[in-house]
């Protein structure tokens, strides 16, 4: 009865979501040595992750337990932003658990990664992107969606190429409007202007500024993924793919708002499956992205099948295939 107890709106759920978390997390919170762990190499990072890093090395546990209470934070921001905008028909804590589920699922970046950070101002940006025709001040909120993903880049540059997506948002609920695209990318570069400012008249610009290309345009080294991964990420994605099969034709027939979102979350994973084949500057890091999208897209198909018992069951095989993952 695991899929009927997450999939409620009881406020106790809200209390089981960290709970789920931390059983996911047991290896890095608690330092169990595992055999199918490798570390992150995350190369050259920027100077704002530097400091928060530097902040934190207080402790040998401090980054692992901040990384914790973000993804736990990032849960609840998505369960928000379902309940405001309504991605989900159905008041559920769903989203959150998949969310929780799918960010964990690697224990090597079970840390606190510059994507995590920066995937924290996405979900922000994505959100204001999310503008209803009947809105005021709409280039404001387009901008400030900018502005956010700009934060993003100085703790993970290459963010910005989700960009994509805020214009994607644009492109589904709203006809094109040139201004509204600006606004955007002068968000988006907003912050780099502010950062180029500082190292200029902190006598640093020279420096710095060389070291840029470094950090976008590092070379990721892929961890090697077991044969358990393999096997659970290939059946996740089939999973995945007749999900949403299923739900074109289920939300067919629901709202035209709920319609919109459900196509931008398609195209959404579509475009992180696209950036991780094709820009060889990201790596596996992206689970925290494409977890978002992932986790409404699986939530919207298991709030919709009739027969009980079979949610029930394929809920609980995708809960013990991420558990075996992470543990064997």
């Amino acid at each position: 009865m695991l899929l009927k107890l997450f999939k409620s709106n009881h406020p106790y759920v809200i209390f089981l979501i960290p709970f789920l978390g931390v059983a996911l997390w047991i290896p890095s919170l608690f330092n169990i040595q595992l055999v199918n762990i490798q570390p992150v190499d995350l190369g050259n990072t920027t100077f704002a992750y530097n400091w928060l890093s530097g902040l934190l090395s207080f402790h040998p546990k401090a980054k692992f337990i901040f990384a914790f209470i973000l993804l736990i934070i990032q849960s609840y921001i998505l369960i928000r932003l379902n309940f405001k905008h309504i991605f989900i028909e159905n008041r559920t804590y769903l989203p959150a658990v998949f969310f929780v589920l799918f960010s964990s699922i690697l224990v090597s970046y079970q840390n606190l990664h510059p994507v995590l950070i920066a995937n924290l101002f996405l979900l922000f940006a994505i959100e204001k992107s999310f503008v209803i025709d009947k809105e005021r001040n709409k280039l404001k909120r387009y901008y400030e969606s900018g502005l956010l993903l700009g934060f993003g880049t100085i703790f993970y540059p290459n963010i910005f190429v989700f960009l994509f997506i805020i214009w994607l948002t644009m492109f589904v609920l709203r006809t094109f409007n040139w201004r509204e695209w600006m606004t955007s990318i002068l968000g988006l570069i907003t912050p780099l202007a502010f950062y180029i400012s500082y190292l200029y008249l902190t006598d640093n610009f020279q420096q710095k500024i060389s070291e840029i290309p470094q950090i976008v345009f590092n070379t990721v080294k892929q961890i090697a993924l077991s044969e358990i991964q393999v096997y659970v990420f290939s059946a996740l994605g089939i999973i995945m793919f007749f999900m949403i099969l299923g739900g074109i034709r289920l939300v067919g027939v629901k709202k035209i708002n709920i319609r919109k979102y459900y196509w931008i979350f398609i195209l959404f994973t579509l475009y992180v499956i696209g950036i991780f084949v094709f820009y060889p500057y990201i790596g596996y890091e992206l689970i925290y992205v494409i977890a978002f999208p992932a986790s409404i897209i699986f939530s919207t198909s298991f709030l919709e099948i009739r027969n009980k018992w079979i949610g029930e069951i394929l809920f609980t095989i995708i809960l013990a295939a991420v558990f075996a993952v992470i543990w064997m």
